[in-house]
Order: structure tokens, then C-alpha cells, then sequence
């Protein structure tokens, strides 16, 4: 039988004296106290309880909690989201966490936090560790935190903090670490300074807006510091490392100096690099370094996994350390001027696992070397100059490839390997059919084959890929059907088919989609609907087909989020639905070249009304799970790199006279609406003006009448107006002036008055072709000068064509009205008069013999001639 629990004399005294000051017991047979429990459970219930599996009454042995062992006060508490997780804190109440005395540890990340309750921030807790990173919080870094004069390490990196960072943090003389990277933080130097942090072992800044002028000296004391990280987001900051020459004592195992205008972009490498010989990771992209590939680098740190030269001028050939490096990994020099590779970089670097080199001047055949590197797993050379069959590139077991635009050629080989991640091999000279070997990829994500010369049919078997979430086929020469299968795709994201020779209806799309474009096919039959409504769909794209019949009023129910409508060049009739007024994130709406006629919905000011930005980027949502992460110490930092994951959507609208393509963020700023070319009548409702967000408006080539709204003027935006070929009559509105950035304006053809508005702001700039076909419109630019303005409307353009057929009609009628008289009356009177009867007849006689002997002499004379 066990021993019962018993508490010394001094427990029984201490726990009395806690009880007549109102604290809970302490029970060091449970492990924790029940004061410390239930402040948890109270911080468990705010969150989704499938974070934290707490069970038992010892709650030092719960996920997540650190306990002291002597005293069973909980000093740690490390709670983390879930990515796709709905858990929603919102504003966090600090206070919660004030029961637990002895807290040291606080890390709550992930949890969707957006700030802290006023007057219940963290501030009076003695704690050491505090890490709210990957949240939400949006506003000032709090000037509470400078009071915990305690904290050693500081996490807020992966949040919406915003506003200049705050000097007093300097006080914070204990700090080893300070993690501020990826937010909106303002860092001015050397207003801000580093030199009271002795003690500091890293320091994150990246991806913030640094400015000023930074010393590297400035770190010259600080012999502890491991991990150096200094990226800015605009282009206002330079690092000084040469003039003084830093004397940095530190041996640095990360070092991070992206965009940093190093020593104001001279090209020179920092020379105290010669001394470093513990770097692990290296990122010095975007300085504008110049000269020889700094092989050296490799050489000198034995350590080194991960080098990233992205974005600078690097020129030559790309060499490689003289003897093998096991441990290098990882190498990004993409973005630069490189001309060849070395032929023995897989006796050098056995061990590479990831190699960027796009956009560099390479050349020749794809690199033989590859074949022999079996730990090669992403290989990217896209925008060079390769020229080789694209089989041979293929059977390098590469599982991540990207060749997009060089001069790859020849066909795809039938015996595809299985092994592939993301293949990508757009813009090429690849001809042949996609061949059905491709669907025993069990793994593959995206698939890129657009711009090449290939044909023949979609594979059905693309449907059994159940990985792939990006599918780009467009710009070859691919005819058939639509897949039917596609439709179950159970991730598929982001499908562009266009530019092919596709045909037949579509019945059905990809419950998952976001980005679609169909556009310049032969696709016929209706509008195209999801399996179910509510679909995510960002990008729908059917222009230039041959789809009929009206627009559905289920559009805004199908597709809630549809930020891109482009229906251009098909057969649409009837009349555009109200019920498309309900898509209020639509930026690009494109109707034009069909057949839909009534009048324009007065409520469309509420299409775009929703100015919510979006990232207009598509992506494999698993690449990095697919991704052999080489060393999981820089998981995150690996994150930071893959870039070839990420894609901007691009659309094509017409507008200022031409078409443009408008990609990625530019999608959250470009805002336009195009009826032309259809049968719309009817005027353009005034309501028209409170689109105050669009940037292209054309109503072109339809039957629109009634004036120009006045309220057009309230479109500050506007940078491109047609409204030529309709009945537009009357003046054309002066408030329009206030339209200052309009580059292209067009009234012509219509039957509109008065002065044009030729002399004034940026009317200016437009030349007689924008008002033409109008004959009442005078002044500049038009030859027509204006003697005075009207005071009443004039005829309209048809209005003299008009006077002149009444007058052919009363001419017309009067004629009839006395040839018919004449020659009632004059048959009447010879019908009861006989004698005037006899003599007209007798008169008609004697006229025929007349002209009957004269014709009998003038023939004779005629004979007599010949």
C-alpha cells in the first residue's frame, strides 16, 4: 500500500499564511497549483480546443507547459496555430495570464492575435521570452514592452506592425534576441542604435522599411552575436562596411544583407567576409555586386549550406569551391550575368539539393553534370539560352524543374518519369502530343507547358492527378474537348487552357478553382457553373469564344469572391442581369463584342464598391511539404526562397486604345467596365459617377441616347472614356475638365452641340478624331470655330434629311391629288359633252396623221441617202 502524501510543518505554516492571504493552496501532489490550472483552463477556453489536448489535473504535463520542478509554478507556456486553423483571438487579454506568477516563457503564435486589450498588456510580468509571432497584430509597436526590463528575447516577426520603432527599446539592455522581420516597421539610422545591446545574439530587421545611413562598426562589440539579419523593403537604406573597414569581432553563422545598397552600391564585397569562416547561410541579394562569382565564400566556410546572390551583376563563368563541400546544399545566384556552368559542379558540390540560375546568360546544351547528382531535387534555368532536346533534360530525374523560356525542342518523351513536382517548361519550341505517362506522377503539383508548339488532345488521365493544383496549358495548338473529368479535381486552382483549339460545351468546373481563363478557343454552349455555388473563383476568363444564350442571374451566387469577369467576343444576348450589380470585388468587367441589349443596370456603381486588396498570386499550396528540407534549422528561412512557387495572375483589357496585360498587385489598383460593340440602349445612368474607383470606361458602338452625365465628372480616376457611335445628343458636359487624368476621351459619332471642350485642362491633348462625326460640335480642336453659344438646341443631325423628305411627300401628294382631278374632270366632260367629244377625238386623229406622214418622209429621205 502506498505511502499517503504528507506535508512537512513548514508546507502546513506556508500554506496557511497563503490561505489567510487569499491564495489557492499549493498541492505539490498534483504537480501545479490550482491557481496556475485555472488560469490555463481560462486561457484554453478563448482558443479552439483542438490546439491544446489537456487532460489530467497536472498541468505540468500538458502540451505546451513548462513547469518549476521545485516550486510547480508554471514559467512556460508555448501555444501554436494551426495554418489553415479558424482559431480567432482577436484582442488578447493579458490579464489572463497574471495568475501565473512565475511565468518566464510566453509564446503564442499563429493564433490570428490583433493587438492587446488596453490596460491588460503583458508589460508587468517579469518575463524573459516573449513570442507573438505569425499573428495579426496591426498598429505601433506598444512603448509597455520597453518596461520589461526582464526580456531576452523578443519575437513579433510575421505580423501587420507599422509606424516607427520605438528608441526605448535600446533600454532594453538584456536582450540577446530581437526578431522583428516581415512587417511594416520603420527603422531610421542612426537614430536607432544597436550599442547598449551587448548581449545581442541575433537581430532580425528584414523586410521592413530601414532608412539612413548604418555603420557596420556599430556592431564591432558585440562578440556574441550569431545571426545578423538586414533586409530592407524600399530602397532608402545603405550599409557602410568599407570607409572606416568594420572591425567585427563576431564569427556570424547567418548573414543576412538583402537590398542593403551595400556601400552605396559600388559593387564591392564586404571585405570582412575574408574573416568569417562559421557562416552557414549567406543571402546578400539585391546589392548590385559585381566582378567574379565569390567561390571563395564556399571555401572559406566549410559550414556553409545555403548561399543566395540573387539579383546582383555577377558576370563570368560560375565557379565552384577547388576541393569537395559536403555540406553546401543550397545556391541561388539567379538574376545576374553568369555565362557557364562547371562541368565538374557534381564533383564539387555532391551534396546540392536546390540551384537557381534563372535569368543569367547561359547557354549550350542542359548540363550533362545533372545526370549524376542524385540529390538534386530543384533545378531552375529558366530565361537563358539552352538549346537541347527537352528528353534530355527530362531523363535527369529532376523533380522540380523549371526550364521556362529558353529553346528547348523535340517532343516529350513517352516514358515520363514519376518523380515530378512541379515541371514547368512554358515558353519553349516543345511539339508533340502531352503524353499520358504524365499521369502516373502521383506527386505532381503544377504543370506548365504554356506557349510551345504542342498538340493533339487534353490527357483525360490528367483527372486521376489528385496533387496538382496548377494546370497551364495555353498558347499551342491543342484540339478536342474539355475534359470532363477535370471537374473532379479535388485542389485544382489555377487552369488556363486559352490560345488552343479546344471546342464543345463546358458542363461543369472545379469546385476548388480560383483562377480559370478559357478565352480564345472555340468553346460553345452556356455559362459554365461550378459543381457547387459559393465557389472561390477569383478569375473567370471566356472571352473569344463561342458561348451563348443570356447571362445567368446566378453569377453573383456561384462565384461571390469573382474579382475578374471577362466575357468579350461571344454570342450573349439579352440583358445584362441586375443581379450582377451583387459582385462588389469585380475590378475588371468585360462585356463587349456580344449581342445584350436593354438598358445599362443603374445599380451597376456597386460592382467594385468592396476595395478589399487581394494578392492576385497563384500557388502550389504544398510545394513546400513536397520540398526535402535539407536542413530543418532554416525551414523558414528556406520559405523565404522559393519563389518559383508563386505566379501573378495576369489579365488582358482594353483600354486607352489598346490592350495591356495587367498582372499582380497592378490587379488591385485597375478598375474598368466595357459594353461596347453590343445592341445597349437607352441613357447612361447618372449613377455611373459613383464609380469613383474606375480607371477605363467605354460604352461604345451601341444605341445609348440622352445627354452625358454631368456626374461622369466625378471620376478622378478616369483614365480612359469612350462613348463614341450612339445617339448621344446635347452639350458635352464642361464639369468633365475636372477629369485630370484622362489620357483618351472619344464622343465622336454622336449628335451632340456646342463647344467642345478642346481649351481647357487636359482636353487639351485631344485631337479633332475624338469629337468627328459630330456637326454641331465647334471649337478647338475641330476647323469649326464658335461664333456665340446657343441658346436653344439645334436641329438634330438627321433633322435637314428629314425637312427635305416631308417636302418630296407633299410634293408627291399634291401631283397625285391634280393628276387625279384632271383627269376625272376631263373624262367627265367628254362623257356628257358630244360635241367636244367628236373634236377631241377628231383633233387626236388628225395629230397621229400628221406625225405618221412626217415619219413616212423623213424615212424615205433616208433610204434615198444610203
Amino acid at each position: 500500500m502506498s505511502r499517503p502524501c504528507t506535508p512537512s510543518p513548514a508546507l502546513v505554516v506556508l500554506s496557511l499564511a497563503m490561505m489567510i492571504c487569499g491564495a489557492p493552496s499549493l498541492s505539490r501532489c498534483e504537480g501545479c497549483r490550482h491557481q496556475d490550472r485555472t488560469a490555463l483552463m481560462d486561457f484554453r477556453s478563448k482558443i479552439s480546443y483542438e490546439l491544446l489536448y489537456w487532460s489530467g489535473r497536472n498541468c505540468c504535463e500538458w502540451q505546451g507547459v513548462a513547469c518549476n520542478s521545485r516550486t510547480g509554478r508554471v514559467t512556460g507556456l508555448e501555444v501554436t496555430g494551426f495554418e489553415d486553423d479558424s482559431t480567432y483571438i482577436g484582442l488578447l487579454n493579458g490579464s489572463m495570464f497574471l495568475p501565473l506568477q512565475e511565468l518566464r516563457s510566453l509564446s503564442l503564435t499563429g493564433l490570428n492575435i490583433t493587438g492587446c486589450i488596453p490596460g491588460a498588456e503583458l508589460s508587468i510580468m517579469q518575463l524573459e521570452t516573449l513570442d507573438i509571432s505569425g499573428n495579426a497584430i496591426n498598429g505601433a509597436v506598444s512603448t509597455n514592452i520597453c518596461n520589461m526590463k526582464n526580456l531576452q528575447d523578443l519575437h513579433l516577426r510575421d505580423n501587420m506592425l507599422f509606424g516607427e520603432l520605438p528608441s526605448c527599446i535600446g533600454n532594453l539592455t538584456s536582450l540577446r534576441v530581437l526578431d522583428l522581420s516581415n512587417n511594416l516597421l520603420t527603422v531610421k539610422f542612426p537614430y536607432f542604435s544597436f550599442t547598449n545591446f551587448k548581449y545581442l545574439v541575433k537581430l532580425s530587421l528584414g523586410n521592413n522599411n530601414l532608412e539612413g545611413n548604418l555603420l557596420l562598426s556599430s556592431f564591432s562589440n558585440h562578440s556574441q552575436l550569431r545571426c545578423l539579419e538586414l533586409a530592407s523593403s524600399g530602397n532608402h537604406f545603405t550599409l557602410q562596411t568599407e570607409n572606416p573597414t568594420a572591425k567585427f569581432s563576431a564569427q556570424l553563422e547567418v548573414l543576412i544583407l538583402r537590398n542593403c545598397n551595400l556601400n552605396r552600391n559600388s559593387g564591392i564585397i564586404p571585405s570582412f567576409l575574408l574573416h568569417q569562416h562559421a557562416l552557414e547561410v549567406i543571402d546578400m541579394s539585391n546589392n548590385n555586386l559585381s566582378g567574379c562569382f565569390p567561390s571563395w565564400l564556399i571555401e572559406n566556410n566549410t559550414n556553409l549550406s545555403y548561399l543566395i546572390m540573387r539579383g546582383n551583376s555577377f558576370s563570368g563563368p560560375l565557379s565552384v569551391p577547388s576541393k569537395v563541400h559536403n555540406e553546401f546544399q543550397y545556391l541561388d545566384a539567379s538574376c545576374n550575368k553568369i555565362t557557364k556552368l562547371p562541368i565538374d559542379i557534381n564533383i564539387t558540390l555532391p551534396n546540392l539539393v536546390f540551384l537557381n540560375l534563372s535569368g543569367n546568360y547561359l547557354e549550350g546544351p542542359f548540363p550533362s553534370a545533372f545526370a549524376h547528382m542524385v540529390r538534386l531535387f530543384t533545378v531552375d534555368l529558366s530565361y537563358n539560352y539552352f538549346q537541347d532536346n527537352i528528353g534530355v533534360a527530362c531523363a535527369a530525374s529532376i523533380s522540380n524543374l523549371f526550364l521556362s523560356s529558353n529553346s528547348f525542342y523535340g517532343s516529350l518523351p513517352q516514358d515520363l518519369y514519376n518523380i515530378y513536382f512541379h515541371l514547368l517548361l512554358n515558353d519553349n519550341r516543345v511539339t508533340g502530343e502531352i503524353p499520358e505517362a504524365i499521369c502516373d506522377s502521383d506527386f505532381l503539383s503544377a504543370i506548365d507547358f504554356s506557349n510551345n508548339e504542342l498538340t493533339g488532345s487534353i490527357p483525360a488521365c490528367l483527372y486521376t492527378l489528385t496533387s496538382l493544383s496548377i494546370l497551364n496549358l495555353r498558347g499551342n495548338s491543342l484540339d478536342g474537348s474539355f475534359p470532363s473529368g477535370i471537374c473532379n479535381y479535388p485542389i485544382l486552382e489555377f487552369l488556363d487552357v486559352s490560345k488552343n483549339n479546344l471546342s464543345g460545351p463546358i458542363h461543369c468546373l472545379p469546385k476548388t478553382l480560383q483562377y480559370l481563363h478559357l478565352s480564345k478557343n472555340r468553346f460553345n454552349g452556356t455559362f459554365p457553373f461550378p459543381l457547387s455555388m459559393g465557389n472561390d473563383l477569383h478569375t473567370l476568363d471566356l472571352g473569344q469564344n463561342r458561348f451563348s444564350g443570356v447571362l445567368p442571374r446566378l453569377i453573383p451566387k456561384a462565384f461571390p469572391k469573382l474579382r475578374v469577369l471577362l466575357l468579350e467576343r461571344n454570342h450573349f444576348e439579352g440583358k445584362i442581369p441586375n443581379e450582377i450589380c451583387h459582385l462588389t470585388y469585380l475590378c475588371l468587367l468585360d462585356l463587349s463584342h456580344n449581342r445584350l441589349s436593354g438598358n445599362i443596370p443603374s445599380c451597376l456603381s456597386n460592382v467594385g464598391s468592396d476595395d478589399e486588396l487581394f494578392d492576385f498570386q497563384y500557388s502550389d499550396r504544398n510545394a513546400l511539404t513536397n520540398y526535402v528540407v535539407p536542413s530543418g534549422s532554416y525551414k523558414d528561412l528556406l520559405a523565404q526562397y522559393n519563389s518559383f512557387i508563386w505566379h501573378p495572375d495576369k489579365e488582358e483589357f482594353m483600354t486607352k486604345s489598346r490592350k495591356d496585360f495587367y498582372k499582380g498587385e497592378a490587379l488591385n489598383y485597375m478598375y474598368g467596365v466595357d459594353f461596347s460593340s453590343n445592341q445597349l440602349n437607352g441613357s447612361i445612368p447618372e449613377s455611373i459617377g459613383d464609380m469613383k474607383w474606375l480607371r477605363a470606361l467605354n460604352f461604345s458602338d451601341n444605341y445609348l441616347d440622352g445627354s452625358i452625365p454631368q456626374s461622369l465628372s466625378n471620376l478622378s480616376k478616369l483614365e480612359s472614356l469612350d462613348l463614341s457611335h450612339n445617339n448621344l445628343a446635347g452639350q458635352i458636359p464642361s464639369e468633365l475638365v475636372a477629369l485630370q487624368s484622362l489620357e483618351v476621351f472619344s464622343v465622336a459619332y454622336n449628335n451632340l452641340y456646342g463647344p467642345t471642350l478642346g481649351t481647357k485642362g487636359q482636353f487639351i491633348t485631344f485631337d479633332q478624331r475624338s469629337y468627328e462625326g459630330n456637326p454641331y460640335l465647334c471649337g478647338p480642336p475641330l476647323v469649326k470655330g464658335c461664333s456665340m453659344p446657343p441658346s436653344t438646341p439645334p436641329p438634330e443631325e438627321h433633322g435637314e434629311d428629314d425637312d427635305d423628305q416631308v417636302g418630296d411627300i407633299i410634293l408627291f401628294g399634291c401631283s397625285a391629288m391634280f393628276y387625279l382631278v384632271g383627269f376625272w374632270t376631263s373624262l367627265g366632260v367628254l362623257y356628257f359633252k358630244t360635241s367636244w367629244r367628236w373634236s377631241w377625238f377628231s383633233g387626236v386623229d388628225r395629230f397621229g396623221d400628221f406625225v405618221m406622214v412626217k415619219f413616212l418622209v423623213f424615212t424615205r429621205k433616208i433610204r434615198r441617202t444610203n
